[in-house]
């Protein structure tokens, strides 16, 4: 089966608006068997250590569970952490300091398509830290 080319070039500018809490749904119909979902506390655990509760919706008829956008941000989160407590991918790199601060250099294929270059540090620890480049 052959893939088609899109002409992204082409392509024409679209204009929408999204209501105010569009992504904080107060009810939702289930996508698998069309029954309505209940709010609900969902538990999911992410790793050996790490677990998130979050608010989201149960089917009471198949058990299928739902989480809006703002929760599934946390979990989101809560997958990075998980994965920093693994230790199962680092990268090393060297570190200078210029007299007042500490630099370090992210590799490019970590951060192509940033283009604020803008950080958000966030302390883990006395030694360790989370960069979240924007």
């Amino acid at each position: 089966m052959e893939k088609e080319e899109i002409d992204f070039d082409g392509l024409e500018d679209a204009e929408f608006q999204i209501e105010e809490g569009a992504f904080q749904p107060k009810t939702l119909t289930c996508a698998q068997c069309g029954s309505k979902a209940k709010k609900s506390q969902i538990e999911v655990v992410v790793g050996n250590d790490v677990s998130v509760r979050a608010d989201g919706f149960e089917c009471d008829k198949c058990g299928k569970q739902y989480l809006g956008l703002e929760e599934a941000k946390k979990l989101d989160r809560a997958m990075i952490v998980s994965r920093i407590l693994r230790n199962d991918f680092k990268m090393e790199r060297a570190i200078s300091y210029d007299g007042d601060n500490w630099t370090m250099r992210i590799p490019k294929e970590f951060a192509h398509s940033v283009h604020k270059k803008k950080a958000e540090i966030i302390p883990l620890g006395a030694r360790q830290f989370c960069v979240s480049i924007e």
